[in-house]
């Protein structure tokens, strides 16, 4: 048994002040104040003057420090991720040519299927091809293609199975009919880089889509006349409204609006991470094009955003800096929210969740990291 003891520990609403967690076969088994819990045999992990907090989970993210998450790269995503906080994720992909789709998809499945020590690959996040050429982004819409099941089948079956998110345009040829079909089968269908109407949403509402991808960017602008895409994923509480707060994708007094309007619950914090997050200003390359690194952002030649520069820890510094936030609540859009969003037993530090835990000193930046129970990383 592990015991971490003498910090402050936020377990969702409140904080336990000196308090402590009991940890065995990589799962929690107490959360407590009383000294007295713990047992003599216990490996003791002393976290005096640090917030122990709940592994960050990011589900929306493409890769880091020159890492690309889609191939074989993820094996060193995984290694590198909790350095900053993040215990679990969903390798998310770029829409590419569909053979460097499939080759891609089919590494990513061997890195999960044998994955080295390091945050935990929760699955795959499909961002393309069923995009909107509309609302590229920083995508190619030579590659887009409507979404069929046929094709969906094509993309799971070179992904083993592991995709669990799938980023779509509810507007382009019939995906809204596959939608019940995609829910039936495990995967979540995600709104996004899309120009559906209102009434579009309602009908995939209806139908159970519940989430949204990268909120504001890659949709058009809130018309007060033509709601669209942005209007329903404020109006319809079933829409979990992912949000990058890395300061360059959304201003920070729109993400002091979106957490009004949905609540803490409501919202995922993502990091949306380019494959050359951490990376120190210059040119790279990109979805075969030229990427440019500066003042902490990430764009292409033409200044469109092309993925985050920041990591989710970041994000949740930002919520307490910029959003005026306190670390408790800054922290359930990143951790509790993306947990239930996936169905996984993370997200909380009580008793039967997993072992997933950071200790962040005086200014949230990660000082030591634990996986399953296992420390993969110490500052």
């Amino acid at each position: 048994m592990k015991a971490i003891i003498n910090g402050n520990v936020h377990e969702h609403s409140l904080v336990l002040s000196p308090g402590a967690v009991l940890i065995e076969d990589g799962k929690i088994v107490a959360t407590t104040t009383a000294a007295t819990e713990i047992p003599d045999h216990a490996e003791i992990i002393d976290a005096e003057g640090y917030d122990v907090v709940p592994g960050l989970i990011d589900v929306h993210l493409h890769g880091l420090m020159g890492h690309d998450a889609m191939g074989p790269g993820l094996e060193d995503v995984i290694r590198t991720l909790p350095q900053f906080g993040v215990t679990a994720f969903l390798g998310t992909t770029l829409t590419l040519p569909e053979d460097e789709t499939l080759e891609g998809l089919q590494a990513m499945a061997r890195v999960i299927d044998n994955p080295p020590a390091g945050a935990q690959c929760l699955g795959i996040h499909l961002e393309g091809p069923f995009l909107s050429p509309e609302k590229p982004g920083m995508a190619t819409s030579e590659w887009f293609a409507p979404l069929t099941w046929e094709l969906f089948e094509v993309l799971q079956e070179a992904a083993g199975g592991h995709i669990r998110m799938m980023t779509f345009a509810p507007e382009i040829g019939s995906g809204l009919r596959h939608l019940p079909r995609l829910i039936e089968s495990g995967v979540m269908p995600v709104v996004g880089h899309s120009e559906a109407t209102f009434e579009q949403m309602t009908e995939a509402v209806k139908v159970g889509l519940a989430h949204a991808s990268h909120t504001f960017n890659a949709m058009p602008p809130l018309h007060h006349r033509h709601p669209g895409v942005l209007g329903a994923v404020l109006y319809y509480r079933e829409i979990v409204a992912e949000l990058v707060a890395d300061g360059v994708h959304v201003h920070p007094a729109v993400m002091s609006i979106l957490l009004r309007v949905k609540g803490l619950d409501d919202v995922c914090l993502v990091s949306d991470a380019s494959p050359f997050a951490g990376m120190p200003d210059g040119e790279y390359e990109w979805e075969h094009k030229p990427l440019f690194v500066s003042q902490g952002a990430c764009r292409l030649e033409n200044g469109t955003i092309a993925g985050a520069h920041a990591l989710l820890d970041t994000g949740v510094r930002n919520l307490i800096q910029l959003v005026g936030l306190s670390l408790n609540d800054a922290l359930v859009p990143a951790t509790a929210v993306p947990a239930q969003v996936l169905g996984a037993n993370k997200g909380r530090l009580a008793a039967g969740y997993d072992a997933d835990i950071v200790m962040l000193d005086s200014e949230q930046r990660v000082v030591s990291t634990m996986v399953a129970g296992e420390i993969v990383y110490t500052a």
